[in-house]
């Protein structure tokens, strides 16, 4: 059997849990007036002292004021803020556990988040905090319990910062065993199952710690610089943002500049005024800094490197960005139920259209449709085992079952090929999932939606990849009811419907009529046959070209 293996050396095994790591080492305590984050667009700062102080007093206002208990959860419903982690490491020190939610859910979406998680405290923004208020209700969350980030009240909520932020300091949770540390839970992000409803990831004290110190093992060149400064534009309720932007920057001491969301002209302004020199993105990023003719205006000379991830990579375009640029591009590899970095190009040794190699303690498998372990240059699943995989899905045991196996592979979904020196390849996806800019879309919860629809009869999506966005969109295929025009006013009809009841990323962005869906002998949709028809089209495309 052909297990495949990293070539770094082994990470310690987690003695303490992610404050004790970030906070409590004499190494985290010896420069206390270090700036961790900044807030690119305002210029605020905030300290480590400050941090930790306001973080043990958040934690001391939970218990206090909330009643909150070891194992209770906190969601975090915001947009990238420079105090975002006052809440999220002041939760952790009272014991708790994180959920952190796209700032942009619908009332729906967030409901059912907090519905799953049980949320004793929801800390909202001022932008959403109707909708907060709206998905509150649902679940039957007291308003009382739920806060904004600011110094103003909204709507009547209290900022944190006046009501949870008392004199008195916690001393944070500890851990009586690793093996504590290993089940405990930190974090509750959401990913999007095949059958629809998204689903909690269970990531424990241990699985963070792990990956933090995993992936500062292959990327500390880009941090031992004293000039190092990070760009955060990747956002921190993804565990993409979470662990590789809001945790190991800080765990390496190094300052973090915070965009709330991405914008190509603040994107480029604070790479300019603040001398970024590394960066995580996703390829769209990526199509613009090849692409757009307004980055000439600015002086990006000193970033020097950028990782992107959350989606596949096209090498050229890579290689279009670096040539632009004179900047390193890297591709790295994760999900969020391997918190989430698997595997990541090292800046000496970087093969274009691969993802990277193991970093430390990880081991992989590729393996047939029999369970068979294939060897080097084989194609077949990717299966992933490490100290970084999750405990499993929240109130999923079944489908933690059906993906984590006894021992304790976690099998991706994701068709891979290792090379002779360990190079991964990802090279097809057999999860339904599409994947728009590094989000996750269940065709299955769009699918629910459009046969409500009084004009729809049977549809089915599917993800295509769209060459303009570098990215899989999603794109509906329609039958409808008896005497209804299959025309453009339709289709638009059809795209509103879903669009208002969805996060902006789910929005159906291509449509096409059809007078049935394939289907096997049991009513299973036939994507494959979705999908060669695709394939078809740009095949014809291309040969008109």
């Amino acid at each position: 059997m052909t297990v495949f293996t990293s070539t770094y050396p082994s990470v310690p095994e987690p003695q303490t849990g992610i404050v004790q790591t970030l906070f409590e080492s004499k190494e985290q305590n010896q420069n206390p007036d270090r700036v961790c984050y900044i807030d690119a667009l305002s210029g605020r700062e905030i300290t480590f002292r400050q941090l930790k102080d306001m973080a043990y007093r958040f934690a001391a206002g939970l218990q206090d004021v909330c009643g909150f208990k070891k194992g209770d959860v906190l969601a975090m419903y915001a947009p990238n803020l420079v105090d975002y982690g006052v809440p999220l490491f002041g939760t952790l020190a009272a014991g708790g556990t994180v959920s952190p939610a796209n700032p942009a859910y619908t009332k729906e979406e967030l409901a059912h988040q907090l519905g799953e998680t049980k949320a004793k405290v929801l800390v909202a923004h001022a932008s959403n905090i109707d909708t907060a208020f709206a998905a509150a209700d649902i679940v039957g969350l007291s308003r009382s319990n739920i806060f904004v980030f600011g110094e103003e009240i909204v709507k009547g909520v209290q900022p944190y910062v006046k009501v949870l932020l008392g004199a008195r300091l916690a001393s944070p949770v500890g851990f009586e065993s690793t093996e504590q540390i290993r089940e405990t839970l930190a974090f509750l992000c959401f990913s999007s199952g095949t059958t629809g409803k998204s689903k909690g990831v269970m990531t424990t004290h241990g699985n963070m710690v792990s990956n933090i110190w995993q992936y500062c093992a292959v990327e500390k060149d880009i941090y031992e610089s004293k000039d190092a400064r990070i760009l955060a534009v990747l956002p921190f309720f993804h565990i993409y943002g979470l662990t590789v932007v809001l945790h190991a920057p800080f765990y390496m001491q190094r300052p973090v500049y915070i965009l709330p969301r991405f914008d190509l002209e603040n994107f480029c302004t604070t790479i300019q005024k603040y001398k970024i020199t590394f960066a995580c993105v996703v390829p769209p990023i990526l199509l613009l800094l090849a692409k757009s003719p307004a980055i000439d205006k600015y002086d990006l000379s000193s970033l020097k490197t950028v990782v992107s991830g959350a989606a596949p990579l096209d090498a050229a375009l890579a290689a279009e960005v670096q040539q632009r640029h004179n900047l390193l591009v890297k591709q790295a590899y994760g999900l969020t139920e391997t918190t989430p970095v698997v595997c990541i190009q090292p800046g000496h040794d970087i093969v274009p259209g691969s993802s990277g190699v193991l970093v430390p303690d990880m081991l992989a498998k590729v393996v047939d449709e029999n369970g068979k372990a294939l060897g080097v240059g084989e194609r077949g699943e990717l299966w992933l085992k490490g100290p970084n995989i999750m405990k499993g899905y929240l109130n999923r045991p079944e489908e933690t079952a059906n993906c984590l196996d006894e021992e304790k592979y976690f099998h991706t979904g994701d068709v891979a090929i290792i090379d002779e020196k360990g190079h991964i390849f990802i090279v097809d996806r057999i999860k339904e999932l599409i994947k728009y800019k590094g989000f996750q879309v269940a065709p299955a919860e769009l699918e629910g939606i459009l046969l409500k629809h009084p004009n729809v009869a049977d549809c089915a999506v599917i993800g295509v990849y769209d060459h303009e966005q570098v990215t899989e969109i999603p794109r509906a295929y329609i039958v409808t009811k008896p005497g209804v025009e299959q025309n453009e006013k339709t289709s638009e009809e059809l795209k509103r419907f879903v669009a208002e009841k969805v996060i902006n990323y789910k929005r159906i962005q291509s449509l096409m009529f059809r007078e049935q869906i394939p289907k096997s002998a049991t009513g299973k949709i036939l994507r494959n046959v979705l999908r060669k028809e695709v394939k078809e089209e740009e095949a014809r495309r291309a040969s008109k070209l």
